[in-house]
């Protein structure tokens, strides 16, 4: 009986085995800008920021602090400005992908002319390491756009930082950005 399940059991692991090694060739190839080190003095001085669209189609956007760091604090944040029709020397972003408050809570939001901010949809937060934050959301929350243009910047508050408003930090420096074209069933690049 042993004898007859053996071919079988090859059957069923070699009509696996493609799949298996064509999902280890679709990696996730993020695109990447990297910021001036120690550019700021604070707990979110960003050295790198990261655009890529997941397998499952959702996108995924990075930010990689100078060290680790546990909360933004009150009334900080960490964002991914992207710029969809607006030009990052000039306008503000079409867009904000958020995390903030106390736990974390990841936000997509909208910039409105004539008022603050609105809320588009939700983005998953994760912390792969203590220095960096990842944020997943729909392409749908942003429009769906064939490109756009990336940059990522904190905000925090506190005894290292003695402006009222907060302290922030950009990457890169404004006014640059980095482009990230949205490719239906492949990774950037």
């Amino acid at each position: 009986m042993g004898h007859r399940l053996a071919p079988a059991v090859l059957a069923v692991a070699a009509a696996l085995a493609p799949s298996h090694a064509a999902a280890q060739t679709e990696a996730i190839e993020p695109t990447f800008q990297l910021d001036r080190k120690q550019d700021v003095r604070g707990p979110l001085d960003v050295v790198r920021v990261a655009m890529s669209r997941q397998l499952d189609g959702r996108l995924r956007g990075e930010l990689t602090m100078r060290r680790g760091w546990k909360s933004p604090g009150e009334g900080g944040s960490l964002c991914l400005k992207l710029y969809v029709k607006a030009q990052p020397d000039a306008e503000p972003p079409d867009y904000l992908v958020c995390a903030g408050g106390d736990p974390l809570a990841g936000r997509v939001l909208r910039n409105r002319s004539n008022g603050l901010p609105r809320m588009v949809g939700e983005a998953v937060l994760t912390r792969p390491t203590r220095r960096t934050i990842r944020f997943s959301f729909a392409p749908a929350a942003i429009g769906e756009p064939a490109r756009m243009r990336f940059a990522g910047e904190t905000v925090w508050r506190g005894a290292r930082c003695p402006r009222a408003a907060g302290c922030r930090d950009l990457a890169p420096d404004a006014p640059g950005a980095r482009e990230f074209r949205l490719r239906r069933n492949g990774s950037s690049g």
